[in-house]
Order: C-alpha cells, then sequence, then structure tokens
C-alpha cells in the first residue's frame, strides 16, 4: 500500500473515531441536567478553568520506554473566618513506540473545591489523542475525543472530537537537534455542550494549535497556544498554557504554570477571559 492510499484509509479512521463520542452526546436528553444551585465568583477568578486540552502531541521525554506517565497534585487548605479548600489531579499518560504508526496519548485531570464545607467546584476533563505516521514523518494525521463537566462555568456534559494534521516544523525528524522546538496543529472540532440552565449548544470550530518548547541543562519551558473560532455562528474560544519547570531529580520536578483562556458565548454573570496560575510538584517515570 502507497504512503498516500495509507493516509486516505488513516483519514476515514481518525475521523470515525473522533466523531463516534459525539453521536451520543447529541442524543442527550434536556431531562438528565443537574437540578443543583450553584454559587459562583466565590473561589479566586480563573482557578475554574484549565484551557481544554487538545491536539495533543507530546514526544516522551525518554524515547527508549513506549509507556510514559506524569502526575501532578496540588492543592490548598484554609481555615479561620473561612474554610476553604481546593484540590486538583493532573495527569498524563502516553504510548510512544518509534516502530509504530500509531500513538496514543491522554491526559486527564479533576478539581475539586469547596468554601465552608459547601460544594463549589467540581471539574472534570477527560480526553483521548490519536496520532498516526507522527514517528515517521514531520507531517502526521491526528484525531481526538474529549469529555467535559464543570459546574461552576454550569455545564453538565460537554462532548466534542475531531481530526486533522500535525506538522513539527523544528526538533523533528529533518531538525531534530535544535534549542527550541516549535509544532503546529490544525484540525477540524465538531462540539456539543449541555449547560445546566441554558440551551444546548451546537458547533463546529477550526482549531490551530501552536506550541513553543526550550529545554536548557535542568530547565525547561514549554508554551501552548489555541485559537478556536466557530464556523457555523459567531462563537471563538482561545486559550494559551505556559509551564517553566525545574529538574529536582530524574523523577521529580518543580512547576509553575499560567493558564489564560477566553470564551465568547458563556452564561448570564460569567466572565468571558480567566487567568490562573499555580505552583506544584510533578511525578514522573
Amino acid at each position: 500500500m502507497s504512503f498516500m492510499s495509507g493516509l486516505k484509509y488513516a483519514a476515514v479512521f481518525l475521523l470515525t473515531f473522533a466523531v463516534a463520542p459525539l453521536a451520543h452526546a447529541f442524543m442527550v436528553s434536556d431531562s438528565l441536567r443537574l437540578r443543583e444551585e450553584v454559587q459562583t465568583d466565590t473561589l479566586p477568578p480563573g482557578v475554574e478553568n484549565f484551557p481544554s486540552l487538545i491536539q495533543v502531541t507530546r514526544p516522551p521525554a525518554d524515547t527508549l520506554k513506549h509507556f510514559t506517565y506524569a502526575i501532578t497534585l496540588g492543592g490548598d487548605y484554609r481555615s479561620g473566618n473561612v474554610q476553604r479548600s481546593l484540590y486538583t489531579l493532573v495527569t498524563s499518560f502516553d504510548y510512544f513506540n518509534p516502530k509504530s504508526i500509531l500513538g496514543l496519548y491522554t491526559s486527564p485531570r479533576y478539581t475539586y473545591g469547596t468554601i465552608n464545607k459547601e460544594l463549589q467546584e467540581r471539574e472534570l476533563f477527560v480526553d483521548l489523542n490519536a496520532t498516526l505516521w507522527y514517528n515517521q514523518h514531520d507531517v502526521y494525521l491526528m484525531g481526538f475525543g474529549v469529555h467535559e463537566e464543570s459546574n461552576l462555568r454550569q455545564i453538565s456534559n460537554r462532548w466534542y472530537g475531531g481530526a486533522g494534521f500535525g506538522w513539527r516544523i523544528l526538533g523533528g525528524r529533518k531538525v531534530p537537534n535544535t534549542l527550541v522546538k516549535i509544532s503546529m496543529t490544525n484540525a477540524i472540532i465538531f462540539e456539543y455542550t449541555d449547560f445546566l440552565n441554558a440551551e444546548d449548544v451546537r458547533v463546529i470550530r477550526n482549531s490551530t494549535r501552536i506550541r513553543v518548547g526550550l529545554t536548557k541543562d535542568k530547565l525547561a519551558f514549554n508554551s501552548t497556544v489555541f485559537v478556536q473560532p466557530a464556523l457555523n455562528m459567531a462563537n471563538l474560544r482561545w486559550s494559551s498554557l505556559s509551564t517553566l519547570a525545574y529538574a529536582l531529580g530524574k523523577r521529580l520536578a518543580l512547576s509553575l504554570t499560567a493558564d489564560h483562556t477566553y470564551e465568547s458565548v458563556v452564561l448570564p454573570g460569567k466572565k468571558r477571559t480567566d487567568f490562573h496560575w499555580a505552583i506544584g510538584l510533578t511525578f514522573k517515570n
């Protein structure tokens, strides 16, 4: 089978993989919406909004390992006049085999927060990303599916998925030994959002991601920017995520993360822009 013929069959496979979870999402009944009353603006602005990480293709640090993982734990607890707690779990699991045309990546995360023992924040993000020919070519195919839940943004369910291509501009097979690594991806996304107290939103987006990475001795810097305009309505979403990490050992790193998100379509009383920064420890193999 020629490479171009393989691309055609792979594109059909990725589109099927990406759209399959949406078939269920578009049939979700409004009667399944949660009826809880949500309090807003009780936690620091931006804490609730981790950017939606799609089109993720992270080459593992050690290419001899076929499976890599990283787990980051964070938390905040305060007592006295106000009793507040916030806990976060951020993970990543990657399958990488230089001899295989298939790569799998996922980055589930969960956030839970209370004030005076009353639930204020419960955020869930689960994704699955697949790539084809990432190890063999600087230009490759990709597909993904994502599920989100957020009581702070009053989202009962959000499903989206899509397919597209990626390009390793610097740091790929043709130009591997560079201090700075740059990559770009572009995909078409089909998205469904079931709001708790508003009409459901179905939107088709074009998603462009640009990623820049720099590693020097024990320091590593990575920055990712997503621009996601809707194709069928006035609806724009963009986000940026930047991380500066310092290796404390072979498996442990101290990290500083800042993210900035914007959504043009939000519920009444919600802000369109959020900013969040955090310091944490990351454990990885």
